[in-house]
């Protein structure tokens, strides 16, 4: 087989300088609002976040050129506005993970040493031209011996080595900034290293693909609405996802939908069901509905692709979450410090702290709201003014489960709003939030189970 070849070392310690000029920009542009906010610089809010967006502006432009983790790394960071300023994040995320490809050889190298034969002994059919191309891999069209049209998805080789250098860098720059700000910069390391590396584990890839599936098909109307590629595991490794070739166009090309006779904003509506019926039923969601990782099929069904961000949330965060909206509510103090401690966001000394904060933390637009008023909580709203009086607790974090629920929350409503205008998208959220408000129900006993042979009628 062929050796395949990462980035050299005098690469890497290029990567690492650029990112270490990066930091010492960063802590300068700090230094910068620490001297405004003393009263030391006299300069306004609008000086600042200018500041701000050029620093982002040029981490877009590096990210960008050094691909590897480095745009992945930017795209997560856009969800921290509990730690960041909007004047950053909303440079952040329009960080797009569509790069130049890599050279056929250098593909077709990695894709014989993964499979451990020749491309054309594998496949009937394989297109070098790919069809999409990230910062982490890019994907070709083939076809297998059977005649299934497949997406076959390459990891570039060598790019761990560059997300290893991106990963340290990282952690150096939050070691760094950690004792200047309340919240925990180094709990940060740990979340976004494990979400850059489950991307490039595209078997992890392929079962979350599976089980958001699964769940999708215990629905009997998003069943028939909603489509996602199998997967073809004899092909499928760490390195290489074999998966079924989708014909389709995306759900944000409106001329080609409206060509064929397709109602765009019905469709959108039906993959916000899905998305809604990922996070608030099965907990197990894609954390990335943004247009380019949805087609509408040939049939006019919803296709969702790319499951390489996915995120699962444990049952008492959820629960915590559900209590932290009705204590705001219902202006019950004790009920929003337990959900916040609950979740993991603060901890138990905290509490004081926390109860002071809770009492100007209540929005009039909360309280004593009638069921109907409840459904159309704006969340996205919701949690953005809890993450912004968060920032005054020290030692505050946000668990990145719910980090990944609010970016999809945000993307659906984006997508919402730019691609079906005439569509109310609390009409669809409502019945999902107000269901999730519900109280769970208790679990039967388990001698009254059918199963349980001690509920057995004799």
């Amino acid at each position: 087989m062929a050796n395949v070849r990462g980035p050299s070392a005098f690469a890497l310690l290029r990567r690492g300088g650029v990112l270490f000029g990066l930091i010492a920009e960063a802590a300068w542009v700090y230094g910068l609002y620490r001297l405004v906010r003393r009263g030391t610089l006299v300069r306004d809010e609008a000086w600042l976040g200018r500041r701000f967006g050029r620093f982002a502006a040029r981490f877009v432009r590096i990210a960008t050129r050094f691909r590897g983790g480095l745009i992945k790394l930017g795209q997560v960071a856009s969800l921290r506005v509990d730690v960041m300023p909007e004047s950053i994040t909303a440079e952040l995320v329009r960080l797009q993970d569509r790069v130049p490809p890599q050279p056929w050889a250098v593909v077709e190298s990695a894709l014989e040493n993964e499979l451990g034969r020749p491309v054309d002994a594998v496949f009937a059919e394989f297109d070098p031209t790919p069809i999409a191309a990230a910062s982490l891999g890019q994907v070709h069209r083939a076809r297998d011996r059977a005649g299934r049209d497949l997406a076959v998805k390459i990891l570039y080789p060598g790019v761990e080595r560059s997300v290893a250098v991106d990963l340290r860098m990282l952690r150096l720059a939050l070691w760094l900034f950690d004792p200047l700000v309340a919240p925990d910069l180094l709990s940060l390391h740990a979340q976004l290293a494990r979400s850059l590396l489950r991307e490039m584990d595209y078997q992890a890839e392929g079962r979350a693909a599976e089980r958001v599936a699964a769940g999708l098909a215990g629905d009997e109307k998003l069943k028939a609405q909603i489509r996602v590629p199998a997967i073809c595991w004899e092909t499928t490794t760490r390195r290489v996802l074999t998966m079924e070739f989708i014909e389709g166009d995306k759900i944000n090309d409106r001329a080609a939908l409206e060509a064929r006779g397709v109602d765009v904003s019905d469709r959108v509506a039906w993959a916000t069901r899905a998305f809604l019926h990922q996070m608030f039923r099965e907990r197990f969601f894609h954390c990335d509905p943004h247009p380019g990782n949805l087609l509408v099929d040939r049939e006019g069904r919803v296709a969702i692709v790319d499951f390489g961000m996915h995120e699962e949330i444990e049952p008492e965060i959820m629960e915590g979450v559900r209590m932290n909206v009705l204590a705001a509510v219902t202006r019950n103090e004790t009920l929003w410090v337990d959900s916040l401690i609950r979740v993991g966001i603060l901890r138990e000394r905290d509490r004081e702290a926390a109860r002071s904060l809770a009492r100007v933390s209540f929005d009039p637009a909360y309280y004593n709201l009638t069921p109907k008023e409840v459904v159309e909580i704006d969340f996205n709203d919701y949690f953005a003014k809890v993450r912004e009086h968060l920032w005054m607790i020290e030692g505050a974090r946000m668990p990145d489960g719910l980090l990944a629920f609010g970016r999809a929350f945000s993307l659906l409503y984006g997508l919402a709003l730019e691609l079906a205008p005439g569509m109310r998208p609390l009409d669809v959220v409502g019945p999902y939030v107000l269901a999730f408000l519900q109280p769970p129900r208790p679990s039967p006993p388990t001698a009254l189970l059918p199963s349980d042979p001690r509920g057995a009628t004799a």
